[in-house]
């Protein structure tokens, strides 16, 4: 858990500006448009909300309600976005929150910190209302751990096969699932390399570093560039998956 203050410097310093976080948004935010053209009043759940950072993504579908372990993270969560969304500590799986019959359910890179995501999903299934989906996002793959996921108190790092069948385990229907964060690949890859050998020598820093302002912005737009691809069709691998569920039986539209 982070200190109060760390909360406002992590929203200024890397959730506003860091490429990863840029570029997730854009893409979030283009998948979300496209699955949610015909629906501007609806009940949003926003499932580790942290410091509301997706708020002013999903609030233009409707209300939103986002939910976090942390009272500080709430608390500076009601400041930067009180007015459009309502803020509760809840302590998810463990509590639920009030309310049920959500359109939309979000939990984007939550998944991985929790000890019992099996039953984190299904509880977050049982919150949706018949024809309402989910969307969540994950780090993929084992061989990309790293001190960057032990920093952040990752539990896991997930095989496609693995998300797929925790989703359908929990009662859903698959809607989407693919890979992205795929043209950084590479770069990914060879960096979580070095840092696997600077680990050992004692430094155990995290990735959400930026350093030359240009080299943020061109990752990105390379990174947010995959909105386009992604509306296409689905990214054979990447550094995180992207899923859409449903609950089984719900009549959805295309």
């Amino acid at each position: 858990m982070m200190e109060p203050f760390m909360y406002r410097s992590f929203a200024e310093l890397h959730e506003r500006r860091h490429w990863w976080f840029v570029g997730r948004r854009r893409i979030l935010a283009s998948l979300l448009e496209d699955l949610l053209r015909e629906g501007r009043d609806l009940r949003i759940l926003d499932i580790g909300c942290g410091t509301g950072g997706m708020i002013p993504v999903l609030s233009p579908f409707g209300r939103v309600t986002g939910i976090d372990p942390s009272e500080d993270a709430v608390r500076y969560s009601r400041e930067r976005y009180g007015e459009a969304a309502e803020f509760l500590r809840v302590d998810f799986p463990r509590e639920i929150p009030p309310g049920e019959g959500h359109d939309l359910v979000t939990l984007f890179d939550v998944l991985e910190h929790l000890d019992d995501d099996a039953e984190a999903l299904r509880r977050a299934a049982g919150l949706l209302r018949e024809g309402g989906r989910m969307v969540l996002t994950v780090p993929a793959h084992r061989f990309l751990w790293s001190s960057h996921d032990e920093i952040n108190r990752h539990r896991r790092r997930y095989a496609r096969r693995e998300l797929r069948d925790r989703i359908l385990h929990a009662g859903l229907e698959i809607r989407r699932l693919t890979y992205f964060n795929t043209f950084l690949f590479p770069l990914v890859w060879g960096a979580r390399l070095v840092r696997r050998r600077l680990a050992l020598q004692g430094d155990r820093r995290s990735d959400f570093r930026i350093r030359q302002e240009w080299i943020n912005n061109s990752l990105s737009a390379l990174f947010g560039a995959e909105r386009f691809l992604l509306r296409l069709f689905n990214l054979p691998f990447g550094v995180s998956l992207l899923a859409v569920a449903a609950r089984r039986g719900a009549r959805l539209s295309p």
